[in-house]
């Protein structure tokens, strides 16, 4: 069931973060949105998400520092992170995935690459 399973979605857009989750609870997920990264360090012990879907670009901890402080903790190892980002460059997207990224995907999002995307990472 999918309600069972939550997304945790990162930005420091407001905007970005209510269209992103309005678009994903349309389509039957269960969404948790919080602005920046050390908001969701808070936030990811307290909610125990199925997946992690971050911006990259956001102001102290930017998003690759956060997949990594996220990766640092056992229990956390193996949770899904997507990166959701304005960043357009060969480079980050390489170094996105090298990290060991589940997707890394530029805005504007396409909700439905979004969602494909969730739902391979989180079995549904």
């Amino acid at each position: 069931m999918l309600s069972e399973k939550v997304i945790l979605l990162v930005d420091d857009e407001p905007a970005i973060l209510k269209a992103t989750s309005m678009g994903l609870v349309q389509r039957g997920f269960t969404v948790q949105t919080v602005e920046g990264a050390e908001a969701a360090m808070r936030e990811i012990h307290r909610l125990k998400p199925s997946i992690v879907v971050s911006d990259l670009v956001m102001p102290g901890t930017n998003g690759f520092e956060l997949f990594q402080e996220i990766r640092k903790e056992r229990e956390f190892a193996t949770l899904p992170f997507v990166f959701l980002t304005g960043v357009d460059d060969y480079y980050a997207k390489k170094f996105g995935k090298d990290l060991g990224s589940a997707a890394y995907i530029t805005k504007p999002v396409d909700l439905d690459e979004l969602v494909q995307i969730i739902r391979e990472k989180i079995g549904e």
